[in-house]
């Protein structure tokens, strides 16, 4: 009887995939997107790869509810002294790499939205090319904040895709 359940559950389960679209295995739906963390601290080019391995990129924030969302996920799966600790936060998929001061998403869709902490980006010591939230301040919006930062610093990431239809 219960493996009539378990496959009961299973076919619903597949069902709501069709119908709605799902997420592969280690990601997290949330609406139509999958947004997969890795807490594993890892400079930005690794990041970037490690994404792209799952089908995915870093996240890019087109809007206020993008970085909440992302932000949101993060405070979720993280200890609460990554919550307190200054440049403690995530790679995004911003960067300078290829022109100074000429910011892009990696996954190549535009630069419509900013949301930088005050006096950044501001390139110290001639090597920040990539982004994190700054998470400095008293409060989850500022902490959402950008920081430009050296791509060989390492952070944990979050990649995001489509779910899959």
């Amino acid at each position: 009887m219960s493996s009539n359940f378990t496959i009961s559950l299973f076919l619903l389960a597949a069902i709501a995939c069709l119908s709605q679209g799902c997420c592969p295995e280690r990601f997290m739906q949330v609406g139509n997107r999958c947004y997969y963390y890795n807490s594993n601290e890892v400079d930005w080019h690794d990041a970037r790869h490690a994404c792209n391995r799952l089908g995915a990129h870093l996240v890019s924030i087109h809007n206020y509810e993008d970085s909440r969302e992302v932000y949101v996920l993060w405070k979720s799966l993280v200890d609460d002294d990554y919550l307190n600790t200054w440049h403690r936060a995530y790679w995004i998929g911003l960067n300078d790499l290829q022109n100074e001061n000429v910011f892009e998403w990696s996954d190549g869709t535009p630069m419509d939205y900013s949301l930088w902490h005050p006096i950044e980006p501001n390139n110290n010591n001639n090597g920040e090319d990539c982004v994190s939230p700054k998470n400095l301040g008293s409060n989850d919006f500022d902490r959402q904040k950008w920081n430009d930062s050296g791509c060989g610093n390492r952070k944990p990431y979050f990649c995001r895709r489509s779910v899959i239809s």
